[in-house]
Parts: C-alpha cells; sequence; structure tokens
C-alpha cells in the first residue's frame, strides 16, 4: 500500500493543477506548529504534542486498519497525508517549465519563474546564480527523498516526524540550534542521504562520486552545498563556471533534471524490492 501511495501522489505532483490552500501553502508545517504553539506556549512540550504524538497515532492507524476497506482507507488518508508532507507541486515539473522558459529565449519569465518557486534573485547565467537555483532545488528534492525514504522503510507515521521535525529545526533558529531535535534531524536525514549519493553515483559518474565520498560516508554531511558538490562530480560534463550563459546554465539543469529522475526511477526500484522482500 505504501508504494502503491507513493507512485500516486509522485503522479498527482505532477499535474499542473490548483491544489487546495492547505496543501499548497509553502509554510503549512510552520503554519501546523504555530497553530500549537499558541496554546500551549513555545516550550520543548509543544514538539511532544505536535509533532510526536501524531506520528504515533498515525502509526497506530495504519496498523489497526485491516482488511479491503481498511486499506482502501489507508491509501485515501495516505495520499491526503503525504500531500500535505511534500506538497502538491512538483520540483522536477517546475525544473521543466524553467527549462521551456529558458529554451525559448525568455530569460525574464526564466527569473520571474525561479523567484516565485525557488526564491532565486539575480541574473539567469550567471555562475553565481546557476549555483544558488542549483542549491534551492537540490535542497527540496533532497527533503523529497528523505520523506520517501522514511515512508517506505518505516511508514506513514515515520514520513511525519521526519518531516515536521525538520520544520521544528527550520523555525526553532539558531537560537536552539544545539537542541537534540538539530541531532534527531540530521541522524533521521543520514541514511537518505547516504542512499541518494549512492543512486548519484549509479545514475552519473560512479567512479567520480565513490572518489568525492572516499572518508566521507560516516559524516553527517547534509548540506545542499555538500550534495551540490557530489552533482557536480556524477555529472560526467560538469558545467562551465566562467561562461556566464544563460545557454550553459540551461544544459548545466537539464543535466541536473535527467540525473535526479534518473534517482527517483533508483529509488522507485529499491522501493518496490524493499516491500517485496519485507
Amino acid at each position: 500500500m505504501k508504494f502503491l501511495v507513493l507512485i500516486l501522489v509522485l503522479g498527482l505532483r505532477r499535474l499542473d493543477t490548483s491544489w487546495p490552500f492547505w496543501i499548497a501553502n509553502p509554510q503549512r508545517h510552520k503554519s501546523w506548529l504555530q497553530q500549537w504553539s499558541n496554546r500551549l506556549g513555545q516550550g520543548q512540550g509543544v514538539w511532544w504534542l505536535s509533532v510526536l504524538l501524531p506520528s504515533l497515532l498515525i502509526y497506530a492507524l495504519t496498523c489497526w486498519l485491516g482488511g479491503f476497506w481498511g486499506q482502501l482507507l489507508v491509501l485515501l488518508l495516505g495520499m491526503v497525508l503525504m500531500l500535505w508532507l511534500v506538497g502538491g507541486q512538483s520540483e522536477f515539473r517546475h525544473v521543466d517549465e524553467l527549462l521551456v522558459r529558458g529554451r525559448m529565449n525568455d530569460p525574464e519569465g526564466f527569473a520571474a519563474l525561479a523567484t516565485d518557486e525557488f526564491d532565486v534573485t539575480g541574473t539567469p547565467g550567471d555562475p553565481t546564480y546557476q549555483s544558488a537555483l542549483t542549491e534551492k532545488i537540490l535542497a527540496r528534492e533532497q527533503q523529497l527523498f528523505i520523506a520517501i525514504f522514511w515512508l517506505v522503510v518505516l511508514g506513514f507515521g515515520a514520513a511525519f516526524l521526519v518531516v515536521l521535525n525538520r520544520a521544528w529545526v527550520i523555525r526553532a533558529g539558531d537560537e536552539q540550534a544545539n537542541n537534540w531535535q538539530m541531532r534527531l534531524d540530521g541522524w533521521l536525514s543520514w541514511p537518505a542521504n547516504r542512499l541518494l549519493v549512492l543512486s548519484m553515483a549509479l545514475a552519473g559518474d560512479f567512479t567520480a562520486v565513490m572518489e568525492k565520498m572516499r572518508g566521507h560516508w560516516l559524516r553527517q554531511e547534509h548540506s545542499g552545498e555538500s550534495l551540490q558538490q557530489v552533482v557536480n562530480v556524477a555529472l560526467e560534463a560538469p558545467p562551465s563556471g566562467d561562461s556566464g550563459s544563460l545557454s550553459a546554465a540551461l544544459d548545466h539543469l537539464e543535466s541536473l533534471q535527467g540525473l535526479l529522475l534518473r534517482c527517483v526511477a533508483i529509488w522507485l526500484i529499491l522501493s518496490a524490492l524493499w516491500i517485496i522482500v519485507i
């Protein structure tokens, strides 16, 4: 059932449609946490009631529901939950739209879409702009892959926990940067990030990625910058940073899109094998 939910959600996110605000709102997770904070204050109790408790309830509900009608309810509720967790808009579709506008020689439209969807400003084609856009895209895709990993391994409750805990860490900011929720986020992200790097190696230049990651596999490095370095070596033709042209930026963006789509295919195959074995 988890694999079916995953396939349907990934397909629905590719549709160019208008989703309800509670799914389309980029701040939906922070709003959820803020509503609990308004009732309970700003203490750690908010995390236990708004992040951990719902995760346990979701896990218990999916374990309790059985039979045809119960599994059908899991399918429907699971799709709604996952759409709320990962959003209704696919990052892959946004990148496709960026490529279309760029190939149509519409730098203004390209820049406007990049600002709206990825919060990147500047001049398309500039190496700094290109690097910032790549980092934003990878950060969004990274969160999607992490949610997929925990959905497949431990179910809907685990996916809820990892996504909402990340939202809690971002919302807390630097004032609580050393709390244990941040360490939990690092440990929850680590296996999914390592599997993502391995899938990039399989989908790209395997030897170059293995050489790049030598001595780094056990470290908790999951920032956008470190992942971008892996992408640059995974792509057999790295971008020329001094070209400064929109065409070169589009070539790199297209290569990045192809690499990530191949990673999705690898993850779906591994997910199917995992579910069959378990």
